[in-house]
């Protein structure tokens, strides 16, 4: 299971993601589930960056991916969360024994 946790500041914003395991829905290179939730995050840290939106710094690896935003940022980086999150969401609904979801 895919457990994505995601920290918010005072006011609502995301500061911080971290998604950790596989979903184990389908095998290695074929699962939908995986390959979903890496291509949202990846394309939330990407447009972050590529448009200057925030600094973000992040770590991934097998399995692993942290993310930090930095709370000073411009209006379209918070787009890019919340977008990232409604997908993160929608999946979720789907596929629910492969992604949990913890808001802290």
């Amino acid at each position: 299971m895919i457990k994505f946790k995601v920290k918010r500041s005072a006011d609502g914003k995301i500061v911080r993601f971290e998604v950790e395991g596989h979903a184990y829905y389908a095998e290695n290179g074929a699962d939908i589930v995986c390959a979903a939730v890496s291509t949202a995050c990846i394309m939330a840290i990407d447009g972050i960056e590529e448009l200057k939106l925030a600094d973000i710094t992040y770590k991934d690896s097998d399995g692993f991916l942290e993310c930090d935003i930095s709370s000073e940022r411009k209006e379209g980086a918070d787009v890019l969360l919340d977008s990232l999150m409604i997908m993160i969401y929608e999946i979720a609904k789907q596929y629910k024994k492969y992604l949990f979801i913890l808001e802290v």
